[in-house]
């Protein structure tokens, strides 16, 4: 209702505090409850809560942050959001960024009953925060004018320029830091602004960008329609989990919901480098759900599918649950299709010739390729990166994995690899403590070190943190079987498999070996033969272990040859070898079928 409609209605000036969560959505639902509740109890601390009246301060939630709406004077919500950003130094897992504006608002009752506040003076606030991004403080021009007329604010604030808000607003900001708090470095906005170049020409320029389009259905059934919309919206969310992945959001895409696209032209106004679209068809209960990724600057199709499933419409939810996962994670976990294009296209550079983006992108190649050389090459291509970006998470996980790799598998073996994976690790998850890569870093070295309650803890947290990442499920599930609690661990293994079908042969692992620690040889040996690793030593050795257990003499010596071809002193270390995975017991019964098989293996020492 407009003012004219009512007279008596008070208008105030507010000077409005807003504040949000940066990555809320992406947050699992416990995590989101725990960060805001932090956020909550750091703002209820400031000094300008804590001494403000009902009637000088209005506080709002506002879902994924706060609003504060104050009413005594306009450097009272300045000096909150610094005395927020001061308390949040000892909380680097949450990342907020705050906007600051002065205006008319006015109370409303809002559908509960409840005394609300609303107005321009609130609207303009949260456009102005969304100007900034994590750890800025940006304000409006009418509270900086305000503010520099005060020597102590002075110097605090500093003039970004003219940005374009919501409805083609445009207004004046001002980054709000000092030498502490706040975040002295251009928001990208700004950046995209001041350089005169459009979102969809940086993306095209940073590369390796991934946009989702529309998924189509072209029947009348509203249920259908509903579906396809939720998966191209759950796609986009799923994928989104992947930390090193750069996903359009939907409001770019959404143009493209009703007319035919040509990918190529599609990919170049998002500046999209791979493009997924999907179309969803029915006949009678049957239906059928198309997907692809292409690259669209070459036009070439990298994955496809075809999923059928029964539908009825009181299964949407579930077709979705059962679809996504299985869709995201075979693009985008680190055997994906996704990924390994993006790997392959980064070979051939000098170590120092990546960003530490395309660091880690291109190191995930080496899970495809596990030679030693290969190993040595990723290994120089990290650290480089580390040096140069030394909070860079996804780098320092992957940095941590090849660690812990010179300790299994003897690649470049450098002192104390398990300390340095264990460091790397470490400061992965304190710079990004939501990413499940991160702790399953942490979790993966903790298991070669032998502490398994930690390594567990850690992995569960890895687990939980992103459901749809097989390749780091698979992995994970191995260790926690290995660890004892085998039923758990190879149901999570399957599932991996479940979810990204083109995984690579070691995912067999664990059943092999849960398969020959019961005496099921040849169930061990119909795992063995899935691996498909000529060129690792690994599959060579439970082959000749099974083999030798059941007295095939001349299959258990042909798999000694390959595996001596590999490493010719395998009989010396092979208690050692099978000692990093296996506990004491199930390492004695490998060695024993090896010594069937006919391999001179050295006895146990007393006390190990």
């Amino acid at each position: 209702m407009s003012t004219e409609d009512s007279p008596d209605e008070k208008l105030e000036i507010g000077h409005v505090l807003f504040i949000d969560i940066v990555g809320y959505s992406k947050l699992l639902i416990e995590e989101q409850k725990e960060r805001l509740g932090q956020l909550t109890k750091i703002v209820l601390e400031t000094t300008q809560v804590r001494e403000s009246t009902d009637e000088q301060l209005v506080r709002l939630p506002t879902g994924d942050g706060i609003a504060l709406v104050f009413h005594h004077n306009v450097a009272e919500p300045a000096q909150c959001a610094l005395e927020i950003a001061e308390a949040l130094r000892k909380h680097p897992e949450i990342r907020v960024r705050m906007g600051i504006h002065s205006g008319p608002v006015c109370q409303v009752t809002d559908v509960s009953g409840r005394t609300n506040i609303a107005g321009a003076g609130i609207n303009m606030a949260q456009r102005v925060m969304d100007c900034g991004d994590a750890g800025h403080i940006v304000i409006s021009q009418r509270v900086a004018d305000d503010l520099e007329q005060y020597r102590q604010w002075r110097s605090l604030l500093h003039e970004l320029g003219e940005v374009e808000v919501k409805h083609g607003v445009r207004v004046r900001v001002f980054n709000l830091y000092n030498k502490e708090l706040g975040n002295p470095e251009l928001p990208e906005k700004l950046r995209l602004t001041k350089s005169g170049t459009d979102a969809e020409t940086v993306r095209a320029n940073e590369g390796f960008w991934v946009a989702v389009l529309p998924f189509k259905y072209s029947g009348g059934n509203c249920d259908l329609t509903a579906l396809a919309e939720g998966l191209t919206e759950e796609i986009v969310t799923g994928l989104s989990r992947f930390s090193y992945l750069k996903v359009i959001g939907r409001g770019s895409t959404s143009r493209y919901a009703t007319n035919a696209v040509d990918v190529r032209s599609a990919g170049k106004e998002l500046g999209a480098r791979y493009v997924i679209e999907g179309s969803v068809r029915q006949a009678g209960t049957r239906l059928r759900l198309t997907v692809q990724l292409l690259d669209a600057v070459t036009g070439a199709h990298l994955w496809a599918e075809n999923y059928e499933r029964t539908f009825s419409p009181e299964t949407v939810f579930e077709l979705q649950d059962d679809l996504v996962p299985r869709i995201v994670s075979t693009v985008a976990d680190q055997y994906g299709a996704l990924v390994h294009s993006m790997s392959e296209s980064l070979r051939g550079r000098s170590a120092g010739q990546y960003s530490a983006h395309e660091a880690f992108l291109r190191a995930c190649g080496y899970w495809e390729h596990q030679t030693p050389e290969e190993h040595a090459e990723v290994r120089e291509i990290l650290e480089t990166a580390v040096a140069r970006a030394p909070d860079h998470s996804d780098c320092l996980a992957a940095l941590s994995l090849i660690y812990w790799q010179e300790y299994v598998f003897g690649y470049n073996l450098r002192p104390d690899s398990l300390g340095r994976a264990r460091a790397a690790a470490q400061r992965a998850v304190e710079s990004a403590p939501s990413s499940n890569f991160a702790h399953s870093a942490v979790a993966t070295t903790l298991f070669f070190q032998k502490d398994r309650p930690a390594f567990r803890t850690a992995a569960d947290r890895a687990l939980a943190l992103n459901r749809m990442d097989a390749s780091t499920a698979a992995i994970l599930g191995m260790m926690i079987a290995y660890a004892g609690d085998w039923e758990y661990g190879l149901g999570v293994v399957k599932r991996a498999m479940q979810l990204n079908p083109h995984h690579p042969g070691w995912y067999h692992y664990g059943e092999f070996t849960d398969a020959y620690r019961r005496h099921d040889y040849r169930g061990a040996l119909e795992s063995a033969l899935k691996v498909n690793m000529p060129g690792y030593y690994w599959p060579h050795a439970v082959l000749a272990a099974a083999y030798g257990q059941l007295g095939e003499q001349q299959r258990a010596r042909a798999a000694l040859r390959d595996l001596q071809a590999l490493i010719p002193n395998f009989g010396a270390i092979a208690r050692e070898e099978f000692g990093k995975w296996n506990d004491a017991e199930l390492t004695e019964h490998l060695v024993d079928g090896l010594r069937k098989a006919g391999l001179a293996v050295g006895c146990a020492k007393h006390g190990a």
